[in-house]
């Protein structure tokens, strides 16, 4: 195990040197902290807070201690983890910095009960070691082995856990499926969701599920690596990076979106078909090259009509002979 001094605290983090969280957090000292500061501004006074897929528990830890920092004090968070091999330093971490009630369930969170295994051993991914993904196994899998995992629905968990009123959920891809287990509650309740949105279909099957559970989802993307980070760094490990999130609320929590003062550029539209969707992701900028991030808009806007054409720098008014 190793420690990293953050803005959450001291956090402790399995060995995985190639770990781009963990990098972040030994570089920078956070990991996508403007994610949190947006999430943490619908947190309101007693609210609960399930983190579904925590990882080491950064996330849930940033939003409850901005939250509270700004005098609204959650009552509860709830981190999920299946994990094994990351559940001690998540363990370590919530007693570490948390102060409210909290609880770590060792489980995955699925449709249905049952076991789950990996998609990609954990070697396979160790440069994004929280990007592990499962699946229930079908006839081409192998048997459940020691690396399979207990999932339950989220009805079953609020059942013994108590509900929520603010659900984030970090499920590479099996976010509907989480949706799908408490579909009757998550409808008549409406809690905060706050789901990752990656350039993929499920992303668009998760929309629809949102949309007919009678929500308004907002599209929200935003820069992993701040410009204002803890240590004040000024070289990132990458120019731009950005993820995306559809966030989905009542009208009145949706009231308090506020993406203004964070000092980064965040991307919020609300998406309401597929369409919409693709089109929020197709604008998002999730990687740039550092000249990219430097250059004027008619700079960028030339550079664009130049990619269009298939044109480039080497090749421009470049009058060498071709064999």
């Amino acid at each position: 195990m190793q420690e990293f001094h953050t803005i959450y605290g001291q956090i402790a983090a399995p060995d995985c040197p190639d770990d781009l969280i963990l990098r972040s957090l030994s570089s920078l000292g956070e990991w996508s902290y403007v994610e949190q500061q947006i999430l943490a501004r619908l947190v309101h006074t007693g609210d609960v807070l399930w983190d579904g897929g925590a990882f080491i528990g950064t996330f849930g830890i940033g939003v409850l201690q901005i939250a509270t920092q700004a005098g609204r004090q959650p009552a509860q968070l709830i981190a999920i983890e299946p994990g094994a091999d990351v559940r001690p330093s998540l363990a370590e971490n919530l007693r570490r910095n948390v102060t409210c009630a909290h609880e770590l369930l060792p489980f995955a969170i699925a449709a249905s009960a049952g076991r789950l295994i990996p998609a990609l051993p954990a070697d396979r991914i160790s440069d994004n070691r929280g990007a592990l993904a499962y699946h229930a196994p079908d006839a081409g899998d192998r048997a459940y082995g020691s690396d399979s995992v207990e999932s339950f629905t989220l009805a079953q968990m609020r059942a013994l856990h108590g509900d929520y009123d603010i659900l984030k959920l970090d499920l590479e891809g099996m976010e509907l499926d989480a949706l799908k287990g408490d579909f009757v509650h998550i409808a008549a309740r409406k809690p905060v969701i706050w789901a990752e949105c990656n350039e993929a279909l499920t992303s668009l099957a998760l929309l629809e599920g949102l949309v007919a559970a009678g929500y308004a989802p907002q599209y929200v993307a935003f820069p992993v690596f701040r410009r204002r980070n803890f240590r004040g760094l000024i070289d990132l490990p990458y120019p731009m990076a950005y993820e995306a999130a559809l966030l989905a609320a009542p009208p009145d929590r949706l009231e308090q979106l506020d993406v203004t003062g964070l000092g980064e550029d965040i991307i919020v539209k609300p998406v309401v078909s597929s369409w919409d969707l693709r089109q929020a992701l197709w604008s998002t900028p999730r990687w740039a090259e550092a000249a990219w991030t430097t250059a004027s808009r008619p700079e960028l806007i030339a550079l664009l009509g130049r990619m269009s054409r298939s044109e480039s720098l080497a090749a421009f008014l470049d009058d060498t002979p071709t064999a």
